[in-house]
């Protein structure tokens, strides 16, 4: 049985209702189990139809749905869902909620929890938001893209005193929460950086951190460059994004953002930051 089907006699253990659509999800338990009477387009459960649906979800899931409900499910981790059925997938808690990739650059320790971590390139600890209780990096560099996130020894580094190591954190994915790496940013209340794609989104997605401090990136004269460079300008990326970023890009209130706005409207293009991987361009920090 999957969720939908369960979803559906849930509703129906609990309601006076004893007429229902034969819609494909009953037409399918009606089909494999032969409970409930059809007539036409409609499926009549009487009250031993749905005591014999209890049963049956019971016999197949393990659960009872005259004390629990399919809603419970949606705030358990794995482990607390076999407690009340047999399959643990009903959960409804991401695998890897609440967890976050984090590293420091090439040659510097992890410093967390008054603890230093050094690891070898192209790896990083995933950890619990709860369980960082200290940073002992005095900023945070936050990458949009994970192929640069895992090869950053392969990027060409520059940077100021002030932001010479900071943790490094992945912004996320389907995998990683976004959301959960704003609340560390918050929690941490430290300057960050951001290496992301110099394309409408990616100018959008830097302004929009807590604790905004600047862009890891070529100069501005670079980046002209490179808008202007027909084998890396990537036109069909800023056409795609223009609608959904020009208003809050427009609006911004930081100098360095509006400059690389302006810059890719007269160009009408972007760079992605795969290009920084082969280490031919000098990244260093824009202060906002």
């Amino acid at each position: 049985m999957n969720k939908q089907q369960l979803s559906v006699i849930e509703r129906a253990i609990h309601s006076a209702q004893d007429i229902y659509p034969l819609n494909q999800t009953w037409a399918t338990l009606h089909e494999e189990y032969n409970i409930g009477l059809t007539q036409g387009t409609k499926l009549k459960l009487s009250p031993c139809d749905k005591q014999e649906l209890l049963l049956l979800v019971k016999h197949k899931t393990g659960i009872d749905l005259a004390h629990k409900s399919m809603a419970d499910f949606s705030v358990l981790e794995r482990e607390e869902a076999l407690a009340i059925a047999i399959d643990e997938k009903w959960a409804g808690q991401a695998v890897k909620k609440s967890r976050l990739a984090i590293k420091a650059l090439p040659n510097c320790a992890v410093k967390i929890n008054q603890h230093c971590y050094k690891l070898p390139d192209a790896v990083h600890l995933d950890v619990a938001l709860e369980t960082i209780k200290s940073v002992e990096h005095d900023c945070v560099l936050l990458i949009e893209n994970y192929r640069c996130f895992d090869k950053l020894a392969r990027i060409n580094l520059s940077l100021s005193a002030a932001y010479s190591e900071p943790l490094v954190l992945f912004r996320g994915d389907n995998v990683y929460s976004e959301n959960t790496v704003r609340q560390l940013l918050q929690q941490l209340q430290k300057p960050v950086l951001v290496m992301a794609d110099i394309d409408p989104q990616g100018l959008v997605i830097a302004q929009s951190q807590p604790f905004f401090a600047g862009l890891l990136m070529p100069s501005l004269s670079i980046i002209t460059e490179l808008l202007a460079d027909a084998d890396k300008a990537n036109h069909k990326l800023y056409a795609q994004q223009l609608t959904g970023c020009r208003y809050a890009l427009a609006a911004s209130s930081h100098n360095l953002i509006m400059q690389l706005w302006e810059i890719m409207q007269q160009h009408q293009a972007g760079i992605v930051q795969e290009h920084w991987l082969n280490g031919e361009f000098e990244l260093t920090v824009a202060e906002v």
